[in-house]
């Protein structure tokens, strides 16, 4: 079974970046890293400092992506990411090739 990898490029209003980073880490790291299938799960921020994050996600298969993307909490936690977002999200879903 193929991996799947979600990359999700995100610009933040730079008055919420602090804020986001601590949220993120706290909800999403926390949670998402505890779930069946994940490898990977991360947030990357541009090295100039800038408020441009990237999440970078590895699940062992597509399947446990989808039931990642499926968690409940998701709507709770939607509308905070949106308040923190200056332009719309850019998501990549991606499987491998080497499967």
């Amino acid at each position: 079974m193929a991996k799947a990898r979600l990359l999700v490029e995100l610009d933040l209003k730079p008055e919420e970046q602090r804020s986001f980073i601590d949220m993120f880490k706290a909800e999403f790291i926390a949670r998402s890293r505890t779930e069946d299938g994940c490898e990977q799960y991360e947030l990357w921020q541009e090295a100039d400092g800038s408020p441009r994050m990237t999440i970078v996600e590895v699940w062992s298969s597509k399947q446990a992506l989808d039931t990642h993307l499926a968690q409940p909490w998701f709507a709770d936690w939607a509308p905070k990411m949106e308040a923190a977002m200056a332009t719309p999200l850019v998501v990549r879903t991606m499987i491998s090739v080497e499967d």
